[in-house]
């Protein structure tokens, strides 16, 4: 019987030690953590910070679009503003953007904020050299975002909506930021390279102060442009208005040098002049020039005797509400088919967009007034936002084509 009671003692005691070791071990834990965050309070906030902002970073580079340091990386190797290096330290990508004025004062959260168009817009127009240009009124820029978002706009970036809305704040989507380095890539490609333009008004920028498809490609990509176009010119000879052969003379006898030549023309010829027979084979020294196809094949003898090897890119203008759509498409196609033959490509913008001036919205939208004639657009002639959204993208695309080096 003792020898159980003691037993029992012993058990109680071991299990009282037990608890009691259990209680100071939990307190000494304590204590110790406890004082080990005093002691590195400070340095603990720091190297929060700086793990916070390496995962912060590691993310961006992750994805690009949503990363302002990579842009600026691209954007500055692009325009020659900066040697390509290592593109992943953001702090330095700013610090030189703002050394050569793309950017202001900068914080170090400001590498990590989203990138959006207005980002885009303002340090692209910077490193690019832009003149201010507009496409019209946007309605949701404010005064200091209006010149840099317009700019962008006028080159075919980011066009405004049917409400004049550009969206400045909008985070830059993977397509859009897509979209962005393949511009880079046309720029960095193009930049330098010669344009000859031959043509009508279409060609010449009639509805848009004179300034035409070559100025605003040749502006876009840091070329330089030749426009011989004169509005109201025809492919064959109507006497009394300019023909495109000669516009190509007078380019000839001024020595003119071009690494691209861009074409249009034909509607001039629509309704005022013989359709004509596509002529055989490529010898058109005997061929007149009293039809639309007599003078167009012969433009082509000439601008291929006159320019060697130098790629040729013929535009087709949108559907006008101008001719029964019977005749446009007679010219039209025409015109393609001679380009085939001559192994010239063709932007068909009849076929290709939506810009159809017969709807009366569109004509509004797209085509300037001629105020000799009154307030009414005239459905021919592209203002700016036309040429933005509907010329600009496919020629400056097919501009780029003729050049191998071109990433897609």
């Amino acid at each position: 019987m003792r020898k159980m009671q003691f037993k029992r003692i012993g058990l109680t005691v071991l299990i009282l030690a037990l608890l009691t070791m259990m209680i100071v071990g939990t307190s000494v834990v304590s204590a110790i953590a406890k004082n080990t965050t005093d002691r590195s309070g400070a340095s603990d906030a720091v190297s929060s910070r700086e793990k916070e902002n390496t995962i912060l970073l590691n993310s961006y580079l992750s994805g690009a679009v949503n990363n302002r340091s990579k842009w600026l990386y691209d954007l500055m190797t692009a325009s020659g503003l900066m040697q390509p290096g290592n593109s992943s330290n953001g702090a330095a990508i700013f610090q030189k953007a703002y050394e050569v004025g793309l950017i202001g004062a900068y914080t170090e959260d400001d590498i990590y904020l989203p990138l959006n168009r207005l980002f885009v817009a303002q340090t692209t127009v910077k490193a690019l050299r832009y003149p201010e240009r507009t496409v019209g009124e946007l309605s949701d820029v404010s005064a200091d975002q209006k010149s840099v978002m317009g700019t962008m706009a006028y080159y075919g970036y980011f066009v405004p909506d049917d409400k004049d809305m550009v969206y400045p704040e909008a985070t830059i989507s993977a397509k859009e930021y897509e979209m962005l380095q393949t511009e880079l890539n046309r720029y960095k490609t193009l930049k330098g390279k010669r344009i000859l333009a031959f043509g009508d008004s279409i060609m010449h920028g009639s509805g848009n102060n004179d300034e035409g498809i070559a100025e605003m490609i040749a502006a876009k990509y840091a070329m330089t442009a030749l426009d011989y176009s004169v509005p109201g010119a025809s492919f064959a000879d109507r006497v009394e208005r300019s023909r495109i052969s000669n516009q190509i003379r007078v380019a000839y006898n001024d020595q003119a040098q071009a690494d691209i030549i861009l074409l249009n023309g034909g509607t001039n010829d629509m309704g005022h002049m013989p359709f004509g027979e596509t002529a055989a084979g490529f010898d058109m020294s005997e061929v007149e020039e009293n039809s639309f196809s007599g003078g167009m094949q012969k433009a082509l003898w000439m601008l291929k005797a006159c320019w060697k090897d130098t790629p040729i890119i013929y535009t087709r203008v949108h559907n006008m509400d101008l001719f029964e759509d019977r005749i446009e498409r007679q010219y039209g196609d025409r015109a393609l088919d001679i380009m085939e033959k001559w192994g010239i490509p063709s932007v068909d913008l009849y076929n290709g967009t939506t810009m159809n001036t017969e709807n009366k919205a569109i004509c509004d939208r797209y085509t300037f007034v001629d105020e000799r004639y009154g307030p009414y657009h005239d459905s021919i002639h592209p203002n700016a936002l036309g040429y933005a959204k509907f010329y600009l993208p496919p020629i400056s695309k097919a501009v780029a084509d003729q050049f191998s080096e071109v990433s897609k």
